[in-house]
Order: structure tokens, then sequence, then C-alpha cells
């Protein structure tokens, strides 16, 4: 047989490693599918529970992406899908979704330290007079998402770091019914670092008094 040339073996091992790159980008790419369909609820989870597979997300970001959150995450809605609302954002909302996690969601996730969910991202006009929301959100602007802890998280210790964080528009301690989240949004220019408390359909101004506030709350 004839031998190898050098350059014969090194096109070969170049060849060996673009397809292992690839391989590894195609494995990356559908355990990353698998993961988002069971966070939104379109497949069975079986025995993952909602951080383990919230880890599987923050894990492959990390590698790949640098980043914790993806505009899917951001636009999915249940109620959209069960009432048939079609939740796509336009390119302008979805470069100022990427601002969103770029500038407020991955830093705020990178201070907790833990996995973090989306329980309510963009949401177009529809959806969100739907869902009772008025209709100077900044949801409808792709400006704002609601954050809460996964399993075995804390929802004090998310609202220490997203005021720890401090860049952000607005920051809101929201409460309807027993239901608690945190709303938080960034925008472009001017950003107001308000803190906000909203509960039993009132907002109350706690920007210099949030601790006490957060030690009742949550």
């Amino acid at each position: 047989m004839k031998k190898l040339t050098d350059i014969q073996r090194t096109a070969l091992w170049a060849s060996l490693a673009v397809a292992t790159v690839g391989l590894a980008a195609l494995v990356w790419w559908l355990t990353r599918r698998r993961a988002e369909c069971v966070l939104s609820g379109t497949g069975t989870g079986g025995n993952l529970i909602t951080a383990a597979v919230q880890q599987v997300v923050d894990t492959t970001h990390h590698i790949m992406q640098g980043q914790y959150f993806t505009i899917s995450e951001l636009t999915r809605s249940a109620t959209a899908q069960s009432h048939h609302i079609d939740n796509t954002p336009t390119p302008a909302i979805r470069a100022k979704l990427e601002a969103l996690i770029v500038n407020c969601l991955d830093p705020i996730r990178r201070i907790y330290g833990r996995p973090v969910i989306v329980s309510s991202g963009y949401r177009c006009p529809e959806l969100n007079s739907l869902v009772g929301g008025v209709s100077t959100s900044q949801h409808t602007m792709g400006e704002a998402a609601d954050l809460v802890p996964a399993s075995g998280g804390s929802l004090a210790a998310l609202a220490r770091a997203a005021i720890q964080f401090g860049d952000f528009d607005q920051l809101i301690l929201e409460q309807a019914g027993g239901s608690k989240w945190i709303h938080v949004s960034w925008r472009e220019g001017n950003r107001r670092h308000k803190i906000l408390a909203y509960r039993n359909g009132r907002y109350t101004d706690i920007t210099n008094n949030w601790e006490t506030y957060l030690a009742s709350w949550a």
C-alpha cells in the first residue's frame, strides 16, 4: 500500500476534524431542540425536571453562543398556541429581543448563577390584549421579560441578582393572586433604573426601599 504523503495526511486529519465538529454541532442542535420542546410543553419530559433541562440549555449556550436565553424562549407562549395566535416578532422587534438578552437577561443570569425560566417574553398586540396587558407594555416592544427561578431556585436571590446588575430600565416585583414573578426591561438610550412593586392592580415605587419590601414579598 502506498504511504500517505505529509500533505495527504494533513488533509485527512483536517477532514476528520471538520467531520467531528459537524457531528458535535448536530448533536448539540438535536439536544437543544429536545430541551426547548420539554421546556415549552410540546414534548414529553419523562423524568427530566425543568431545572435539569434548563441546565442543558445553559450549558449549550455557554459553549456554542455565550448566551443563556434564546429568541424562541422569549416568544413561545402556551396561550398563543392554544388560541392559534402567531407570536412571531418582526425583524425590528427581534433585534430588540436580542439586545434584551445580551445586555440584560444574560448578565442577570450570570450573577444569579442558577437556571432561570422566562414565564413571559414578547407578546404581539393580539396576545397582549388576550392576557390583559396594557397596550403600552414593553412586552409588546420586545423590551421586557418576566422571570422566575427554575425548580429549587430562590425568587429573592433572583431579584437581588437583577438589582445587583442594575442597568435595567424597569424592574418590577409582580404578584397576582398566589403567583409571583420578576419583570425586567431594557431599552436603548436613557434607562430609568426604576424598581417597582405591583400588587392588587397598583404600582408602587420601591427604588429606595426595595430591601424592606423584598424581605416580605419573596
